[in-house]
């Protein structure tokens, strides 16, 4: 059986998490660290949607910015909702 690909990583995460918003650093931690943006691209091409967001963390006096990534799968019952709560 062949070994999964990186990409085949980045789907099975998203699949395994239909309708939550993942880190990108996690989708880094499984897609590579230098070609993970590239990896959700083609996430996308197999999977459809996935909606992208950023958001400003701070702690201990610094603030920073975070990527974070959801799959919405057709007919998920959150489709219509998702992209106007999760900003």
């Amino acid at each position: 059986m062949p070994q999964a690909t990186r990409v085949d990583l980045v789907v099975a995460l998203f699949r395994a998490h239909p309708g939550e918003w993942l880190d990108g650093r996690e989708l880094a931690h499984v897609g590579g660290a230098y070609a993970w943006r590239t990896r959700v691209s083609d996430a996308r091409r197999l999977l459809g949607r996935i909606d992208n967001r950023v958001r400003r963390l701070s702690e201990a006096g610094r603030t920073w910015q975070v990527s974070e990534y959801c799959y919405v799968p057709r007919g998920h019952p959150e489709a219509q909702r998702l992209p106007l709560e999760a900003a």
